[in-house]
């Protein structure tokens, strides 16, 4: 083997080696907040490849903007995805996959990164939290589960058992969001009439 040809080899053994970026940032996209808890996205999927990414950490959110993208994973084709508004999001934790947006307008959500590895532990059922206060969530899995509170209306007072992310939906492209410590006590989020709003509680 001559030096040349070494060299192109070891090139790309340490590109194979290199670190995947993570999903975000990337164009199209917004940092919303950024805690030890929580990383969460402002996110639009252009018309346009996004290199492959590896997700690091457990994925939440909603879509607040109907549209297309294509998702590619591994050496399977591309899979065109149409996501409604208002569908929850998910992703696990050690994804590798590329997406492209294929609608325009684009495709809008946020997207809530949780920091934590795994569920928190356990604990007593509290009763003045969300479940019992508010009612079943409208959607849940291991890692979260979260509430819709409609426009015109308010969430009354709660105790959050877990950290939370509250989000506001006015018919602007740039959702509001506020994180809630858990332990928190307290009344709302509040939308207007014509706005919806969401609260994420982390298991």
């Amino acid at each position: 083997m001559n030096w040349s040809n070494a060299i192109v080899l070891l090139t790309v053994v340490a590109s194979q080696a290199a670190p995947l970026p993570p999903p975000f940032p990337r164009p199209g996209t917004t940092s919303l907040l950024d805690n030890a808890a929580v990383a969460v996205w402002n996110v639009s999927w252009l018309k346009q490849q996004y290199p492959l990414h590896h997700h690091r950490y457990d994925l939440i959110g909603i879509s607040y903007m109907e549209g297309d993208r294509i998702i590619t994973q591994g050496t399977a084709p591309g899979r065109l995805t149409r996501t409604r508004a208002w569908e929850f999001q998910t992703n696990r934790a050690d994804v590798v996959h590329v997406e492209e947006g294929a609608s325009d307008p684009p495709l809008r959500a946020v997207l809530i990164e949780l920091k934590a590895a795994a569920p928190r532990p356990a604990g007593a059922e509290i009763t003045d939290g969300l479940g019992q206060v508010i009612g079943p969530p409208a959607w849940q899995n291991n890692r979260a589960a979260g509430w819709l509170v409609a426009g015109g209306t308010s969430a009354p007072r709660h105790r959050h058992a877990g950290d939370a992310v509250e989000l506001i939906f006015d018919g602007t492209t740039s959702p509001k969001v506020e994180f809630v410590p858990a332990g928190t006590v307290h009344a709302g989020p509040s939308p207007a009439d014509s706005a919806r709003a969401y609260i994420f509680e982390i298991k």
